[in-house]
């Protein structure tokens, strides 16, 4: 219940601008769960402190595609867990779910979360003008790709 109804967190999300109650998050998160195109991951510190989530979403397996997710709590943000978190998750769905294609979309300001997606290997595939609408005013969205890293041929293969 940290960030779900921290601002500084929430502005970013078109559908999270009203303040969320305990049931209505444990309700989300158990479909959550029970869900077979999401997989969803609590962050946390060596020393086990919560740092937020991160997720791949609305896995499409005929194109073995799916949506990032990432949310670092207020007080933990650019501190690189964000950076890490990704980057394990991206791991994750290039080895265990042979996802083909990771997308995700961000808020055309927020120039630095494209410069962290650009260094993790994503790159722009587009604008979605006008597609969020969060405290009486609309937001452009940039969406960000990356397809999976092909393995190198062989040396002894002959193609």
């Amino acid at each position: 219940m940290t960030w779900v109804n921290d601002q500084e967190v929430m502005q970013y999300f078109a559908l999270r601008q009203t303040q969320i109650t305990e049931a209505e998050e444990r309700a989300y998160l158990e479909t959550l769960l029970a869900s077979t195109t999401d997989r969803v991951f609590s962050i946390f510190a060596d020393d086990d402190r919560y740092l937020g989530q991160c997720s791949v979403n609305h896995i499409y397996w005929p194109a073995r595609n799916g949506r990032l997710f990432l949310a670092i709590v207020g007080g933990e943000q650019r501190k690189g867990y964000g950076a890490a978190a990704l980057t394990a998750l991206i791991d994750r769905c290039w080895s265990e779910l042979d996802l083909h294609k990771l997308w995700l979309i961000v808020r055309s300001d927020n120039r630095a979360a494209q410069a962290r997606y650009l260094r993790l290997g994503f790159d722009f595939e587009g604008v979605l003008r006008d597609e969020y609408f969060v405290k009486d005013r609309y937001y452009d969205m940039v969406r960000m790709a990356q397809i999976k890293p092909q393995a190198p041929l062989s040396p002894n293969v002959i193609a």
